[in-house]
């Protein structure tokens, strides 16, 4: 998996000399008025939210963790949403929102971003997270459009109002929310203007977004926690959320963002609009999971991986749930420092990551959160 960070740098790296070769290659005017008539269109960039069509998702007696990319909130930024499910019942749910901002004291960028993965940020810039950044962004809310109440206020209110009601009421409410033009008479402490774009994110999330299947259970008394982290490398950084019931982890999904070639895969929601307008020629910022068949294969011809992204992530949560913490913690220090495949196997059957360690490790940081 380390090769793969190496690799993955020697793309951007021959993306950015392509460019540069582009341009003084047009000295002259013949060879303008040449490369104009041949040079091939740029190609249009792609986006991928996770949606899944027609997954097959466990009913009810399942705990179900459904997670999906969407724009629910302008064109500048992207939101990470997270839905556990039992049945048709949403059990919990998480938005966190992801936008650059100029670089300053006043705000956390994502993990990483002092690192390679921040090379990837535009000039001046650094992605952060709404949730973790709350306080200098709600600051700005009401700077520049007099709020009343902080981000994560208005994510909580909406988090907890779709806590317990079944998909179709969360459906119906999208509705009632469009047709009234104050938002805290259908949610109650929500402010957000946009609150109807979140609503139905979760909604779309519920329906259609990435699966991971969590224990039985016909109990919906669940925590969640969800963290911010670095599992894997520099060039990348993941959101990591985990439910728990009572002391056991009772569900897992990781997920990890990258810059990554555009020509291969697919971007976050927004990429094709100002959120992407700042991102380096000839690359996006993708999700590894909505993106697992592009980025599995690049695993397996530049490291000979023989599980894909996606079976891995699926392996360390079937290893995690039904858990405790102290489990967890006795299985990362078997881990510290083995790197052979079958080493790893041997303790989390099925996963082949180098890194596998520093995804338990982020899981029982999630799980800790939980609340």
């Amino acid at each position: 998996m380390k090769k793969i960070t190496i690799i993955g740098a020697t793309i951007l790296m021959t993306l950015s000399l392509a460019a540069c070769g582009n341009s003084s290659s047009s000295s002259d005017s013949s060879s303008k008025s040449s490369s104009a008539k041949t040079a091939p269109k740029a190609a249009k960039v792609k986006i991928s939210t996770g949606a899944v069509k027609d997954a097959t998702v466990p009913g009810k007696g399942t705990l179900v963790m459904r997670q999906l990319y969407a724009a629910p909130h302008g064109k500048q930024s992207f939101a990470a949403v997270t839905v556990t499910l039992n049945g048709d019942t949403i059990v919990d749910a998480k938005i966190d929102e992801f936008q650059y901002v100029a670089k300053s004291a006043d705000w956390t960028a994502v993990p990483n971003g002092d690192s390679d993965f921040g090379k990837g940020f535009p000039k001046g810039q650094i992605l952060i997270a709404k949730y973790q950044n709350s306080k200098p962004y709600s600051a700005l809310m009401k700077k520049e459009a007099k709020a009343t109440h902080t981000w994560q206020e208005n994510a909580n209110a909406i988090e907890s109002f779709v806590k317990g009601k079944t998909i179709d009421e969360v459906k119906t409410a999208v509705g009632d929310v469009g047709a009234t033009k104050k938002v805290s008479d259908v949610v109650s402490g929500a402010t957000f203007v946009d609150t109807k774009g979140y609503l139905q994110a979760i909604y779309d999330a519920a329906t259609t977004g990435m699966v991971s299947t969590g224990i039985e259970t016909t109990d919906n008394n669940v925590t969640t926690g969800q963290t911010l982290a670095a599992p894997h490398g520099k060039q990348s950084f993941a959101i990591v959320t985990v439910a728990m019931q009572g002391d056991k982890i009772a569900d897992t999904f990781v997920d990890e963002f990258q810059y990554v070639p555009s020509s291969d895969f697919g971007g976050v929601p927004n990429s094709d609009s100002d959120f992407g307008k700042t991102t380096k020629a000839g690359t996006v910022l993708g999700s590894k999971r909505a993106n697992d068949d592009a980025y599995s294969s690049l695993m397996k011809k530049e490291a000979k991986a023989t599980h894909t992204w996606q079976e891995n992530a699926d392996a360390i949560n079937d290893f995690a749930k039904g858990k405790t913490i102290a489990q967890l913690e006795a299985a990362t220090k078997e881990l510290d420092g083995k790197t052979k495949k079958s080493d790893i196997t041997d303790v989390v059957s099925g996963a082949t990551f180098a890194d596998t360690d520093g995804y338990l490790k982020s899981i029982i940081d999630a799980a800790k959160l939980a609340k």
